[in-house]
């Protein structure tokens, strides 16, 4: 049986610390913890978790945002999946995939993404428009003259500008980024001077409307900050907790400075021509 996360936010109160859950539900989770509970007994507590969640300070599980997350050829899926997944749990909210036509767009890895809407579809005014990284492909994408319009025209009136990784780049060809403390992947994240920007070695970066994260999985708290900064942090906190994010990599080498010494130059070394292709782009050649 599937299972809808925005429906699921009204049972998961039981785990927001401090949240002290009426008696009826504490009594009703009482039973169904000493006993198979029926279908009915479980819909009757789902029905008070959803209240008392509801009746949290400071929640808002509610609201009518336009979201738009931009595809292009050749972008990280990972980039776009992890924010989208935190963003696409507010109820309520229309989260937009927009490409320049309403065809499968694919992916780094060959994953394809199906357009919700055209570049000419998307409302004017946007709460989040969100740009994902990549490659050569976001090289291409930066310097197309289509993408780099929306992405302006839309960035100019959105209530927040975000990117993950390489998206930065992206913002940066745009004129996004001028003046502004930004993050973006380590490989890449020196060039964003050359945009105007002021690099910032950090996990998610807020700067005014502007909110940038590092490479890749990064994608998934800057996510988790956007929700926070439209919902408030109960709603963040719920969804953290129904999605059980709480990372624990298996391995300590996700940074620079954490990675062998080995492994880090070799590493590094790889980026050096999406490096020279960034600087070049923001060179304008």
């Amino acid at each position: 049986m599937s299972i809808d996360r925005r429906k699921l936010l009204g049972i998961s109160a039981a785990g927001l610390a401090g949240v002290a859950l009426t008696d009826a539900l504490a009594r009703a989770a009482e039973a169904i913890g000493k006993n198979k509970p029926s279908l009915e007994d479980a819909q009757r507590q789902g029905t008070q978790a959803h209240e008392a969640l509801m009746a949290v300070p400071g929640m808002h599980m509610h609201g009518s945002e336009q979201v738009a997350l931009l595809l292009y050829p050749g972008f990280t899926a990972l980039d776009l999946i992890g924010p989208h997944f935190f963003l696409a749990s507010m109820m309520g909210a229309t989260v937009h995939l927009v490409a320049a036509q309403r065809e499968p767009v694919l992916s780094d890895v060959g994953v394809a993404m199906l357009p919700t809407a055209r570049f000419d579809e998307v409302p004017e005014k946007l709460d989040v428009l969100l740009v994902p990284g990549g490659a050569e492909g976001t090289v291409a994408a930066a310097r197309d003259a289509a993408t780099l319009a929306f992405v302006k025209s839309r960035g100019a009136n959105a209530r927040y500008v975000a990117s993950v990784c390489t998206g930065a780049v992206i913002l940066g060809a745009a004129g996004l980024l001028a003046g502004r403390r930004a993050t973006s992947h380590w490989g890449v994240r020196e060039a964003l001077a050359d945009f105007g920007a002021k690099p910032v070695d950090q996990r998610v970066v807020l700067d005014g409307k502007l909110v940038t994260g590092a490479g890749v999985s990064a994608g998934l708290d800057l996510g988790l900050a956007l929700i926070g900064l439209l919902r408030g942090k109960p709603f963040a906190e719920a969804v953290q907790l129904m999605a059980e994010y709480a990372p624990a990599p298996a391995y300590h080498a996700g940074t620079p400075g954490s990675a062998p010494r080995a492994i880090e130059q070799s590493v590094r070394g790889m980026f050096a021509p999406l490096l020279v292709e960034t600087r070049a782009l923001a060179a304008g050649t």
